[in-house]
């Protein structure tokens, strides 16, 4: 069974561009030093590595996918990250849906491995109860999973409520 998850806000895409720009304009800062023709070079190259990379890094934001199958729950979340578990991990009884500001437990601290942008976060991050598989890309639309063992998952789902009944239901099978 798959489960939408929301697309990607226009805030993340701005802020790849802002990347792209800074990083592609940074050789204007010794533009003194090296003369204008050796600038212009060094911004060209700077746009032969940068411009494909943020394309993409914005292209792959946009293909995550959550899946409920045989009783494992597969997360691919920008064609970087993988994340499968068995359902048994994790305590459905204290799993909670809603908005990111209501969910305290689930505030995202540090990024141990991940992409963190506004409006995107992907990966390993710590959390209040420890370590935190995330998958934002809609705060207001948010399932938090505290795991038994392991990381807990974050994740923004379309349909919060039917998410978490359908995990109920074949946690309970």
């Amino acid at each position: 069974m798959e489960f939408a998850i929301p697309s990607v806000g226009a805030p993340v895409y701005f802020a790849l561009f802002a990347i792209a720009l800074v990083a592609c304009g940074a050789p204007l800062l010794v533009l003194r030093r090296d003369g204008p023709a050796r600038t212009a070079r060094n911004m060209a190259l700077a746009a032969i590595l940068i411009l494909p990379l943020m394309g993409a890094l914005g292209f792959t934001m946009a293909d995550n996918e959550l899946r409920l199958e045989g009783g494992k729950l597969m997360l691919h979340a920008a064609h970087f990250y993988r994340h499968e578990r068995p359902l048994a991990e994790f305590d459905l009884a204290r799993a909670r849906a809603g908005s990111l500001d209501t969910i305290p437990e689930a505030r995202l601290g540090v990024r141990s491995n991940g992409i963190s942008l506004p409006g995107y976060a992907a990966g390993r991050f710590t959390g209040q109860g420890g370590v935190v598989f995330a998958l934002l890309t809609d705060r207001s639309r948010v399932v938090y999973l505290p795991a038994r063992t392991g990381p807990s998952l974050l994740i923004s789902v379309e349909q919060p409520e039917r998410f978490l009944a359908a995990l109920r239901d074949a946690q309970a099978r």
